[in-house]
């Protein structure tokens, strides 16, 4: 066994201020861990957790019977909330609410609420006073993808701290992948892992059969290939967004810009997008994207689809 914080890829420097604070005794009780999924935030949040409730070490020794049980996620003065289905409901937070009227046998008490920007109006309330002035040796760690998705009231009564993506280094120390799925995650060992599934692999070779359709086929509208593709909309989305991330790339072609190209692995299809003018590509890049949005806004995918060919067909 060893310290979870060891494992944490990345993230040293914020790592290294939280755990000096709780060494000097000047730890904040409530804070908001906000950045990309699958970057390491839960696992930091975990590894402080084994520290605050080490009897050994404020670093967290690794060694003893209660930082074992942090490693299992059995320990009785760690909590984890999560959602239950979309939310994290009432009940959810009654239950926080109970576990810190409990007598601790612990000394610290420490609760990490996983995807806090699922918290339901109702139970984000019942908790501010809690998360305010949590009681002695009580600590919070909220994580999110971003503070866009909280109550500002949440936000105010927590100390932030910004994770930033992983490196492409970082990635390929635990997963082996190839450069352009290291690239296209975007620092993300969740975003990695989707990438590599054989769906989605299949999903990405699919757009570029409907990427060469609509800029070859006179006949595209007619074309019954990319109408069955786009009937779920979350795929259509997918779908543009790697037309996006090839026409980007054929930009940073023609720029000689290439230790920016994402999809390495598809020099051809980028020479051949380079052929075409910049502007034209620029102009593509922006519909495409609008696409993306008019899908995520319950337009009718075939629709958008029709008029994003008529308008801007080679």
């Amino acid at each position: 066994m060893a310290r979870m914080l060891d494992f944490v890829l990345g993230h040293q420097d914020i790592i290294s201020k939280l755990v000096t604070s709780f060494e000097q005794g000047k730890p904040g009780q409530t804070y908001l861990f906000v950045g990309p999924a699958g970057i390491g935030k839960k696992l930091t949040a975990l590894g402080l957790a084994q520290a605050l409730l080490c009897p050994q070490s404020p670093r967290g020794c690794g060694k003893c019977p209660s930082c074992f049980r942090i490693s299992q996620g059995a320990h009785e003065g760690l909590k984890i909330v999560e959602p239950s289905g979309a939310q994290i409901k009432m009940e959810q937070a009654k239950e926080v609410i109970e576990f810190l009227s409990l007598k601790s046998l612990s000394g610290n008490r420490v609760i990490i609420i996983d995807q806090a920007q699922s918290l339901n109006p109702q139970a984000a309330n019942s908790l501010l006073k809690t998360l305010e002035e949590p009681p002695a040796g009580t600590f919070f760690f909220l994580i999110a993808p971003s503070v866009a998705g909280l109550m500002q009231t949440i936000r105010s009564r927590s100390r932030i701290v910004q994770f930033k993506p992983l490196t492409m280094e970082d990635l390929a120390k635990k997963v082996k992948a190839p450069a352009w799925a290291l690239k296209s995650a975007q620092g993300s060992f969740e975003k990695l892992a989707q990438l590599q599934e054989g769906p989605e692999q299949e999903l990405r070779q699919k757009s570029i059969e409907i990427l060469n359709l609509f800029l070859k086929d006179k006949d595209f509208l007619l074309n019954e290939t990319w109408r069955s593709e786009f009937k779920d909309r979350a795929q259509g989305q997918r779908l543009l967004s790697y037309w996006g991330s090839f026409m980007k790339d054929a930009v940073y072609l023609q720029e000689d810009v290439k230790n920016q190209i994402i999809n390495l692995d598809q020099a051809s299809l980028l020479k051949t997008l380079a052929e075409y003018k910049r502007e034209f590509l620029l102009d593509l890049i922006r519909k495409s994207l609008q696409v993306e949005q008019a899908l995520a806004a319950n337009r009718d995918p075939q629709l958008v689809m029709e008029e994003f060919f008529i308008n801007h067909r080679p």
